[in-house]
């Protein structure tokens, strides 16, 4: 008969089996499927083919273990996340790994619920950096934790500078003090959620530069006219909105692009998922914005697909 602490040891292994298995469904993932119900008819944006490829370490062959130690090594781009906080999935982002952005955000807005913004952007994502790491957002100090004991547990030697826990972080995605004189402009806005789904949107990954002036100006009363105003009559309203990457930097090191402009675009449906109107907005990341209003989400393709360079495959929403 197995003896009391045989037992314990078997429950130990196979909680670290478990844990693993959980690990491997990683919030970073290779597609969305684990929070397609963010797009209309589950059916992601189609035809946005225009992420830059991860940035490559410079001279890995010299250090000790880069496959396992280096940030982000090898890591496809763009990245498809899962936003989560808790349990639940709240809304998806694919995010730009060589700009260090966001191209999008997509999520069904909550039209009958009191916006409420819940806390400030202090979020980052764990398993940009290392897809083992924890699926859940975190704050700097946890995620900088999560990285510390990951290199404890491989034996990534903080020694080279590569690897410490700042440099890490900040190699696979935007930080805090990364976007200069620029407003982290929300994508998916806090505005337009509740509680925890509101908490969810607080990430940096969910962020990219945009210029103060149009952001507190004329984004902002787009984004309440989407909430208070175009949202009436709707059952459900899906949305996605994202950021045209531009040739302009934040800064000389070239780390986080500064978006030439922010566009929305929402379709509106019944009881039955059945469109009753589309339509979205677009306008320059500039002081003096000004966002055009459209009536139709694929008058709006049209004008995105010059300014994105990409052709006819593009659609945001399949049918609506």
């Amino acid at each position: 008969m197995p003896s009391e602490g045989h037992s314990m040891v078997t429950l130990s292994l196979l909680s670290l089996c478990l844990l693993s298995l959980l690990g491997a469904r990683g919030e970073v993932a290779p597609n969305f499927d684990n929070c397609k119900d963010s797009f209309f008819r589950n059916t992601p944006v189609s035809g946005l083919n225009i992420a830059l490829p991860t940035p490559p370490e410079p001279n890995p062959e010299d250090l000790k273990n880069p496959e396992k130690c280096l940030s982000a090594y090898n890591a496809a781009s763009p990245a498809y996340i899962c936003q989560r906080n808790g349990n639940h999935y709240y809304f998806a982002t694919l995010y730009d790994r060589g700009r260090r952005i966001p191209l999008y955000s997509a999520y069904e807005m909550d039209i009958k619920g009191v916006p409420d913004r819940e806390g400030s952007i202090v979020y980052y994502e764990p398993q940009l950096v290392h897809p083992d790491l924890p699926l859940q957002q975190m704050n700097k100090k946890g995620s900088l934790l999560e990285i510390k004991k990951y290199n404890e547990n491989i034996g990534c030697s903080e020694r080279s500078p590569q690897y410490r826990q700042n440099y890490k972080l900040g190699w696979s995605q935007a930080l805090d003090d990364n976007f200069g004189s620029y407003d982290r402009g929300h994508l998916n806005p806090a505005g337009h959620h509740k509680e925890d789904a509101s908490k969810a949107t607080m990430t940096h990954t969910n962020v990219a530069p945009q210029d103060g002036m149009m952001n507190k100006g004329p984004w902002n009363q787009y984004e309440k006219k989407l909430k208070e105003d175009l949202s009436a009559g709707c059952s459900k309203m899906y949305v996605v909105t994202g950021v045209v990457p531009s040739s302009m930097w934040v800064d000389q090191n070239k780390r986080v692009n500064v978006p030439s402009h922010y566009w929305n675009a929402y379709c509106c449906t019944d009881n039955n998922d059945k469109p009753l109107k589309s339509g979205g907005a677009l306008g320059p990341n500039t002081a003096h914005s000004v966002v055009t209003e459209y009536n139709s989400v694929t008058v709006l393709e049209t004008e995105l697909r010059g300014l994105l360079n990409v052709d006819n495959n593009f659609n945001i929403f399949n049918g609506c």
